[in-house]
């Protein structure tokens, strides 16, 4: 099935966001990139608060079915298929993970964006939690905010250094340190 335009206007805006932020995307920047007038990007999507709450929406719901296909048998396996995806999500010069760049922007986020956003985030720590209680690893609230923490940081980190290394550096650091594996 062909995307929809609202779809396409998603997708445009990801990447816009995930490339300069969500406070650099304009209603027509999206409309020249996907082909039509600003006022239909506005049919879909009345204001930028809707557009980016569907956008955080959809991001953590693609995020959420590839964490539901991770094999959580092996504490080291499910930690390096986690990692794995915060990996792809850095594409240097390019893009870092979707809801990096909008807690980074959090402060001048609307209301309604931060919250998504914030869900993002418990999402992932209420899995690496889940994950760290059924392996007994020490202290499993405190280190799964500190893997989102170091996987979040170490995407701005080489992305801001212009060096993938720091992120695989600061992810292997992670999971060896943190997780004590």
């Amino acid at each position: 099935m062909p995307p929809t335009m609202k779809d396409k206007i998603l997708d445009a805006a990801e990447k816009r966001v995930r490339g300069a932020g969500f406070s650099a995307m304009s209603f027509r920047d999206l409309a020249s990139d996907v082909g039509i007038k600003s006022a239909s990007v506005h049919y879909h999507f009345p204001t930028k608060p809707d557009l980016g709450e569907a956008l955080v929406d959809r991001y953590t719901s693609q995020f959420k079915e590839e964490l539901e296909q991770i094999d959580t048998a092996s504490l080291q396996t499910a930690l390096d298929s986690y990692v794995a995806l915060y990996s792809q999500a850095l594409v240097l010069d390019e893009t870092i993970c979707l809801c990096a760049i909008m807690g980074a922007e959090a402060i001048g986020l609307p209301k309604n964006v931060n919250q998504k956003t914030k869900a993002f985030f418990k999402m992932n720590r209420m899995w690496l939690l889940d994950l760290f209680q059924r392996h007994s690893v020490q202290n499993p609230e405190d280190t799964s905010c500190l893997i989102v923490a170091a996987l979040e940081g170490g995407m701005i980190v080489a992305s801001s250094s212009d060096d993938r290394a720091m992120f695989d550096q600061i992810a292997k650091a992670a999971i060896r340190s943190i997780a004590r594996i």
